[in-house]
């Protein structure tokens, strides 16, 4: 055991502290990612299963990325090229090494409020970046880092009201853009 390390952690009560402003800052952005997913599907409510929520997930120690803070929703609508594909809304806060996204000049890690299509088709999002590059949004595009989307659309923040403003255009982004994901399982033909 590290004494030193030890005692400073329990003098003060830093340890305590430095837990409970984390939890409290989890519980912040749960609240945002849920308002985010909540307004995103009441833009499209036909594209989403009832009950779409997966739940909130943090992890501050992820491998492929720096940390995130995710929710995914279950939409209706299939991958019209891999029907067998669960397509999923998942919206997050995440924290990126900036050369990851191209992004440089930034001292430390990429704070960035995003969206995805997980198991999404590549022709849609095609259109949704083109979509995207012709709008006034200044959403930006970049490779999902877990290969579980074709991309992902995010704004880079710096504090709370610019992630507040972040989640308000990635709302915005979706309800102008979300009709272009997927396809109705009806209108499917399938093979036998």
């Amino acid at each position: 055991m590290d004494n030193e390390f030890v005692t400073r952690a329990i003098e003060n009560d830093r340890c305590l502290k430095a837990y409970r402003l984390l939890d409290r800052f989890e519980d912040e952005i749960e609240a945002l990612v849920g308002r985010m997913g909540n307004e995103m599907i009441a833009a499209h409510p036909h594209r989403f299963q009832e009950d779409a929520s997966l739940g909130f997930k943090s992890d501050w120690n992820s491998g492929t990325i720096i940390a995130n803070a995710r929710e995914n929703f279950k939409m209706r609508v299939v991958n019209e090229d891999d029907q067998s594909a669960n397509i999923r809304l998942n919206v997050s806060v995440r924290w990126v090494d900036p050369l990851d996204w191209n992004q440089d000049g930034i001292d430390g890690a990429l704070c960035a409020a995003c969206y995805k299509i997980n198991g999404g088709n590549l022709d849609d999002y095609k259109a949704v970046l083109e979509a995207t590059e012709s709008s006034d949004l200044g959403v930006r595009v970049d490779d999902d880092q877990f290969n579980n989307a074709p991309g992902i659309f995010y704004i880079p923040v710096e504090d709370a009201t610019e992630l507040q403003d972040a989640a308000d255009i990635l709302i915005e982004h979706f309800s102008r853009f979300g009709d272009l994901w997927g396809t109705d399982p009806a209108n499917v033909d399938i093979e036998d």
